[in-house]
């Protein structure tokens, strides 16, 4: 399996009306087998189970106990590269269970399984195929239900932006491609689309779409593919790049870092005499601009990481680069060996066992489980004098050191003068 064999699809859709660029640029990376990550190997047997699930009601859903229950059952058995366990089942299946009925019911309930893992056809594009996960009917609404087991970035059905809301392009290229598929299924309905997330604090995510929507993001994804294929096409740098093979050598992301090898992003009148005279603005100007230049730097040291280590694993060379075993954490073996041979040594119980509470995480998804809420009293955040920077943007008060150094100064002044005879 090749990155390039289609122009557009689901998870692409974004980027390519962000950055019609993009396609082109991505043409010039060479074919590799994908090397999906343990994250992604997730998700795929998370969905797995989901199918399984749905499958079972395309008359109708019983309650949400009985579907629990039905999904306990699976407990055991091999979805896409793992066997199914209780861990799995708490993480991910029951909140994701949990979360679709709560969705269900915001949309009237009496809902079935219309479509499970259905392959769509974008309109009008060849090759640009994706999945639906969960297509669902009742008399009123067909709504469109895609899965996300990622627990890092979360993932929305509506986004806002500097040009306000905007629903999610993926759910959209997926309801387009449904609409031309089953045509039938959608006479006389509304529509909706939604992202059911478990793994993540906001859970769920909805939205109702109408026609006009759909047709306007075709037209839109059209005109960007035509783009896309013409000459110079435009790269545009956005939330959008975030998954992009390209972005390493991507001209709207290197830009800066070639800006700091010609010195043209620095202050030309900043000698180090200034700095040396005590020039606080221009020290200050230097250094925002430095912090600026070495967080692009940092991000870029990442993306590249990433491409390289892709590149290695799906067969490729690399000159002065080679993959290795990664090195892990050392960890004790089973706890009874472990007691049992610490003790012949002389430990006592105290240095070898620890007590201490659980994580917040842990405690939080038990309370959920449970109904409760946590009282905010029972965490609290130490007092600190300890600082970090932020941007000027973050909402935190801004910390004054040399007001707070003047007020000392002030308050040392007065005790002495108190204490003088």
């Amino acid at each position: 399996m090749t990155k390039h064999s289609a122009i557009v699809g689901g998870s692409t859709a974004d980027r390519l009306l962000n950055c019609p660029g993009s396609f082109q640029l991505l043409q010039r990376i060479p074919d590799q087998v994908e090397q999906p990550s343990e994250y992604a190997n997730y998700g795929s047997a998370m969905h797995a189970v989901m199918d399984r699930v749905m499958a079972a009601y395309a008359d109708g859903f019983p309650s949400s106990v009985a579907v629990l229950e039905f999904a306990e059952t699976l407990l055991g058995e091999v979805f896409y590269d793992r066997i199914l366990e209780e861990h799995h089942l708490e993480d991910s299946i029951f909140p994701a269970i949990d979360t679709l009925y709560e969705l269900m019911k915001e949309y009237g309930g009496g809902f079935h399984t219309a479509a499970n893992e259905l392959r769509v056809k974008f309109p009008g594009v060849p090759g640009a195929f994706g999945t639906a996960d969960l297509l669902l009917a009742n008399k009123k609404f067909v709504l469109l239900v895609d899965w996300k087991f990622g627990q890092g970035v979360p993932v929305k059905a509506v986004y806002k932006d500097e040009h306000g809301e905007r629903v999610n392009p993926q759910l959209l290229f997926y309801f387009a491609g449904a609409l031309e598929e089953l045509p039938s299924m959608f006479n006389k309905k509304r529509y909706a689309v939604a992202v059911i997330q478990p793994r993540t604090t906001e859970r769920l995510t909805h939205t109702v779409i109408t026609r006009t929507e759909i047709d306007m993001f075709i037209e839109d994804m059209d005109l960007a593919i035509i783009a896309a294929l013409g000459k110079n096409p435009k790269l545009h740098a956005g939330e959008h790049c975030r998954w992009c093979p390209a972005r390493p050598f991507c001209p709207e992301h290197t830009k800066p870092l070639f800006d700091l090898v010609n010195m043209e992003i620095m202050p030309a009148q900043l000698r180090a005499s200034e700095v040396n005279d005590g020039n606080a603005a221009a020290y200050g100007e230097f250094l925002a601009k430095a912090k600026y230049l070495a967080d692009i730097a940092a991000d870029y040291k990442k993306q590249v990481d990433e491409a390289v280590h892709s590149y290695l694993e799906s067969g490729g060379s690399v000159p002065g680069w080679k993959l290795k075993l990664k090195t892990k954490l050392r960890q004790w073996i089973d706890s009874d060996t472990v007691e049992f041979n610490l003790k012949r040594l002389g430990f006592a119980d105290e240095d070898i066992w620890q007590e201490k509470l659980q994580t917040f995480a842990h405690v939080d998804k038990v309370a959920k489980k449970l109904g409760v809420k946590i009282p905010d009293n029972l965490r609290a955040a130490p007092e600190t004098d300890e600082t970090v920077i932020a941007p000027e943007s973050d909402p935190a008060p801004r910390i004054d050191r040399a007001k707070a150094q003047e007020e000392f100064a002030a308050a040392l002044k007065q005790l002495r003068h108190e204490q003088s005879p």
